[in-house]
């Protein structure tokens, strides 16, 4: 190992410091180094809701393979083998995420009070660009179950998101929104005889 006053201090702060937790606040003369926590807020709780929805999923491929008829039985080989064994795959890898996820730290782990947590994480989860672009999705979705044409209905949603997401360019978007249009019409309505709401 070369000399300490050979070493660059980059070079210095690794060699002293390559064994420490990356959780942890490093102070050197030449920078400051600092990971507070090892997940992002509301980590913890959309890997239990992925736990969950394992579960549910892993229930349904459990009923399909019993419901093969008796005759056959269930059986290893059969098709409805398959989700069994992917769901049950994805119940044990989410269990796994969620006690490995449950020993480390978020931002929220600090806060005592429940409420103040779930509504830190929804913050964090859905800013105000994410909850407008929702509204924006559900405007989309209520119009086509109204009835009004994909043609008028898909244009006119193209448009307003780019030009809510970019601020800028409208006329460009125009033009955006015309090819995007002119793709989905060409490839899948002609192409491949999609009928469109």
């Amino acid at each position: 190992m070369p000399n300490l006053e050979e070493m660059t201090a980059e070079e210095r702060t690794k060699a002293e410091y390559s064994d420490i937790n990356p959780g942890l606040e490093v102070n050197t003369d030449d920078m400051v180094v600092v990971k507070e926590h090892s997940l992002e807020a509301g980590e913890k709780i959309f890997s239990f809701i992925v736990l969950i929805l394992g579960t549910i999923a892993l229930k349904l491929s459990v009923d399909l393979w019993f419901s093969i008829p008796l005759r056959r039985g269930p059986r290893i080989a059969s098709a409805a083998a398959v989700p069994v064994f992917v769901s049950a795959l994805w119940v044990v890898m989410a269990l796994w995420t969620v006690i490995e996820n449950f020993k480390l730290t978020t931002p929220l782990s600090k806060i005592q009070s429940t409420g103040e947590k779930i509504i830190k994480a929804f913050q964090y989860a859905f800013p105000l660009n994410v909850l407008i672009m929702l509204a924006i999705i559900v405007a989309y979705c209520a119009a086509l179950l109204e009835g009004v044409s994909f043609y008028i209905a898909t244009p006119l949603f193209l448009y307003f998101s780019m030009c809510y997401l970019m601020k800028k360019d409208y006329v460009k978007n125009i033009l955006w929104t015309a090819i995007v249009m002119a793709f989905i019409i060409l490839v899948f309505r002609m192409l491949f005889s999609v009928v469109f709401p």
